[in-house]
């Protein structure tokens, strides 16, 4: 695949690609491609923040003294810092500092006045905003329609074509009816494209007076640059929005919970503040309605006391645009995007067929149209789509820090996977939600795969994703050169928006595709594959007959395991064992939890399944080894007091807060030493978790369920259908799924249709399949990471990736449980030889 790359052009010289691996060294081994989310913050930006708090002494700025005096010029210098960047001064624009932008938009949402003056209690402007908006602007239009303001939605298509065609200036000695606010944002956080800046001198002189009632209104501007000014340069000197919303994290990764407003002086007469708090009034009387708020525009929006130290902190997040322009930097994400377009529209699957689908609005062509964000959803060669979620669990194995969903931006979300309002309620009904999941509904993707870049991206960046799609999602991959029909598809777009594309500087360049344009990229890209596809949800004669282990012999427990610390390594369990409330005696009964209060686990150290415990039931003691260390001994006997030597903890597993006693100092010397993270503890559960939805089911530390039942037969499968990668212990697999009762004698996925279950004389209901994740790629005996078995299982199973079954007991008196005991099954009706997952 090395000829992908063979057009790269790096941006940045030797030395700054040098300092940069200097500064993000903890990136050696990971691939970080989610800067739409969050950037990264430097090691000298931090080292110099740190620095400067242990010199320094900073104080309330509300107060009087030598300290608040620092700290008010330090908030003042980093205001005018602020303004500098983007080419203004004090004069034009002032800072008013938030947690962020989206409080940003709160404040324009609550303050600004739709009505011409407060005497007029009759005529309110429009708030008009693009389909294509993060959430943070939705939610403005509930405040705005109370407040009397009439809601109106652009559509993309609407917008661009509305804003080609005005030409006209309004009459500035008109008179005005009402304020209007037209909100969109600078860059696309979904798809990237960059909207044109030109449209804030076009909505200023009435180019959207046509789509409102009263077109003589007064028109404001509102432009979300959060996800546009980390890599792009925003001269306030050229292009004047009324209203600038900023989050500092984007800019350069520190502090976080830091944004800014920036608000055109000359527009600031249209804000009504009403609440006030802190130092935000000159008077107030407390037994009488009376207050005088400031004059001073930030100092009568900053409620309460600013964060003095984050925006102390500031000055050494622009440190880094002194040292790279921010046109390298644009340039830079840009190029990265550009390779991975295009290498993504270039793959192809052994059958022709395109891995990829890509949503643009642009041909990543020219930098003033398009950000550094790629996103699109893959495609198995059958035509089926791959779940996001599938993508996120190998993504992880290549230690790839991605996003998937919607991003927070639900109309581009919409727009670019064809959903209808209507189908995105019954995707909402079928179990759909932001942030959740449930992928693929349908068949059809519910979201997708965004990669975006910084300014410390590399092209290794790229390589390490294309090298993840390559090994885990296609079929012999094959490389194709762009078809002449995409060339000749470029020039008729450009062609038909030549409009956008002058020598004038305020004219911003934008190349878009329209819906059937895209459809005609989707059917020459697709080859029609739908027409060939199978159902993405039947899977159902998806294992071979021929490949299944099968035995006339009943259905019978041939090993039982615990795993006494959770994450960490199995105890084989080899005759009996007592069973009782929560599930198997000492099953997950111990955790280890960081300074920080969590639980770790072998997502990220995959060295916990080398802690092996051992337990010795008569002595009442458990044994832990390490590779390299001497063993520890643990006592058995339950800690149920409150002391100082056992303090009690409390943390969370799955959601749910869960506490424990704390086992002592040694222990967590012990843990420490052995896998290399300093202050680690060991925490035994004090209290049963109630576990919702399973029956109140009385849980330990385990995730989902009492009990993973795992058979044997179905691993014998997968193991047969995994390709030889010499990577993979097929010998060890069965470990690999981490299960308490494994069984034997059954067909491969007979498990799936159990209802409940009977062993010797304990009852058991079937919860449902476990949803898989990375963790079955870590060989249990080695802890080395793999990228099977989870590929052949989201293969063969369409993406559904479910292995084992989740018991609960229906008794919670005290039992036991025995190996080599037959089962008694009460299942669905199902046909021999085939599953359905």
């Amino acid at each position: 695949m090395a000829e992908i790359w063979l057009d790269f052009t790096p941006i940045y010289d030797d030395a700054t690609t040098k300092c940069f691996e200097n500064e993000f060294a903890r990136l050696k081994s990971e691939c970080y491609v989610d800067h739409a989310g969050a950037t990264l913050y430097s090691d000298t930006q931090i080292r110099n923040v740190s620095a400067d708090l242990h010199g320094s002494l900073y104080a309330n700025p509300h107060s009087v003294g030598i300290a608040s005096s620092s700290t008010q010029d330090i908030i003042e210098r980093t205001r005018y810092r602020v303004l500098s960047h983007f080419n203004t001064t004090p004069d034009e624009y002032s800072v008013i500092f938030t947690s962020g932008a989206t409080a940003s938009l709160k404040i324009i949402a609550e303050c600004f006045r739709f009505k011409a003056n407060e005497n007029n209690e009759t005529t309110s402007g429009n708030f008009v905003y693009l389909q294509d908006n993060h959430t943070s602007v939705l939610g403005m239009r509930d405040v705005v329609a109370g407040r009397g303001a009439e809601v109106i939605c652009l559509g993309h298509d609407q917008a661009f074509q509305l804003f080609s065609q005005h030409s006209t200036s309004r009459d500035p000695d008109e008179r005005q009816s009402g304020n209007s606010l037209f909100v969109y944002s600078a860059q696309c956080n979904f798809s990237g494209l960059k909207y044109p800046l030109k449209w804030i001198r076009d909505v200023h002189t009435g180019a959207l007076s046509s789509v409102v009632n009263k077109p003589s209104t007064r028109w404001y501007v509102l432009l979300d640059a959060a996800g546009f000014v980390p890599t792009n340069n925003l001269d306030l000197s050229i292009f004047k929005p009324d209203f600038v919303c900023l989050s500092f994290y984007k800019m350069f990764g520190y502090p976080t919970g830091i944004g800014a407003l920036l608000v055109k002086n000359s527009s600031s007469d249209i804000l009504r503040k009403v609440y006030y708090g802190g130092g935000t009034v000159d008077v107030a009387l407390s037994s009488e309605m009376f207050h005088k708020k400031r004059q001073v525009l930030h100092q009568r929006f900053e409620d309460g006391t600013v964060p003095f130290l984050s925006i102390a902190s500031l000055q050494y997040g622009f440190e880094i645009f002194s040292k790279l322009t921010v046109d390298q930097i644009s340039r830079h994400v840009f190029s990265l995007a550009k390779i991975l377009y295009h290498s993504l529209l270039m793959l192809h699957h052994c059958n022709g067929k395109p891995v990829v689908k890509l949503y643009a609005d642009s041909d990543y062509e020219d930098r003033s149209s398009q950000g550094g964000i790629v996103t699109f959803n893959l495609i198995r060669s059958n035509g089926e789509y791959v779940g996001y979620m599938e993508v996120l669990n190998m993504a992880a194995l290549f230690k790839i820090h991605l996003r998937t969903g919607c991003f927070c931006n639900p109309g581009a979300c919409q727009r670019h996977l064809s959903l209808s309002s209507e189908e995105i309620l019954q995707n909402y009904e079928a179990g759909y939600t932001c942030g959740g999941a449930a992928d693929l509904i349908n068949g059809r993707p519910t979201g997708a795969v965004r990669i975006s870049f910084g300014y410390m991206s590399t092209i290794k960046d790229v390589q390490t994703v294309l090298l993840m799609i390559a090994k885990c999602f296609i079929d012999e991959p094959c490389i194709r050169k762009l078809p002449q029909w995409w060339e000749d598809h470029k020039v008729k777009v450009r062609k038909k928006y030549k409009h956008f594309y002058n020598s004038n500087i305020l004219e911003y360049p934008v190349l878009r595709i329209t819906n059937n344009e895209k459809d005609i990229i989707s059917n020459n890209l697709r080859n029609n594959f739908h027409n060939n596809s199978e159902n993405p949800d039947r899977v159902t004669n998806s294992i071979n007959a021929d490949k299944i282990i099968t035995s006339e012999n009943k259905c019978t427990v041939q090993r039982l395991f615990i795993y006494p610390i959770k994450s960490c390594g199995a105890y084989e369990i080899t005759d009996s064992w007592n069973l009782n409330s929560k599930g198997l005696e000492y099953d997950r009964e111990w955790m280890i939890m960081t300074s920080s209060g969590t639980c770790l686990t072998q997502k990220h150290y995959v060295n916990l399944c080398l802690v092996k415990p051992i337990i010795f039931i008569k002595e009442k003691i458990m044994k832990l080894t390490y590779p390299g260390m001497p063993t520890i001994e643990i006592p058995l006997e339950n800690i149920s007091k409150k002391s100082m030597e056992h303090p009690v903890c409390q943390s969370r597993v799955c959601e749910s807060r869960v506490q424990g006693i704390d086992c002592g100092s040694e222990v967590s010397e012990w843990l420490s030493l052995a896998l290399g993270k300093p202050n680690l503890r060991l925490i035994r559960q004090s209290h049963e978790r109630q576990k919702k939805g399973l029956n109140e089911a009385k849980l330990s530390f385990s995730s989902q369920a009492q009990y993973l039942i795992i058979n044997k037969t179905s691993v014998s499968w997968l193991v047969d259908e995994v390709s030889d990668d010499l990577d993979f212990e097929k010998d060890t697999a069965i470990h690999r799924f981490r299960g308490n009762i494994i069984i034997k004698g059954c067909n491969a996925f007979d498990e799936m249709q159990w209802q409940q279950i009977r062993i010797g004389n304990n009852n058991f209901k079937v919860n449902g399949p476990c949803t898989r994740c990375q963790m079955i790629c870590i060989d249990q005996t080695t802890g080395k990471k793999t990228i099977e078995p989870l590929r052949t299982l989201a293969e063969k199973f369409h993406g559904k990736l479910r292995f084992g079954v989740y018991l609960t007991r229906l008794e919670s008196t005290q039992s036991v449980l025995k190996i080599d005991t037959s089962l008694t099954i009460s299942a669905t009706a199902a046909k021999s030889g085939k599953a359905r997952v």
